[in-house]
């Protein structure tokens, strides 16, 4: 019981941990591999895969705060963890 117990929480750090880093990736990092899921009319520069949609949407939403583009969205992907891709219009 208490190995299972442990290796929940293990699990739970790893997740919480690797969210935090889908979040904290800079958003002009451009991967090398973009998924087929494209995104809305005038979104077609891809920023980023991330693991969470909130991660997806805090990046979106400093790009715009920091002036780098006007509109994102968060398009569910289809490639095991990185669920969530950022477009944007420049």
């Amino acid at each position: 019981m208490r190995v299972r117990t442990t290796l929940s929480a293990l699990a739970a750090i790893a997740v919480v941990g690797l969210g935090a880093l889908g979040a904290a990736a800079p958003a002009g990092a451009a991967p090398h591999h973009v998924s087929a899921v494209q995104a809305a009319d005038g979104l077609d520069i891809h920023r980023g895969k991330y693991m969470t949609l909130g991660g997806c949407q805090t990046a979106g939403q400093q790009g715009i705060d920091r002036g780098h583009w006007d509109r994102y969205q968060c398009a569910e992907g289809n490639m095991w963890p990185w669920t969530w891709n950022l477009w944007t219009n420049r």
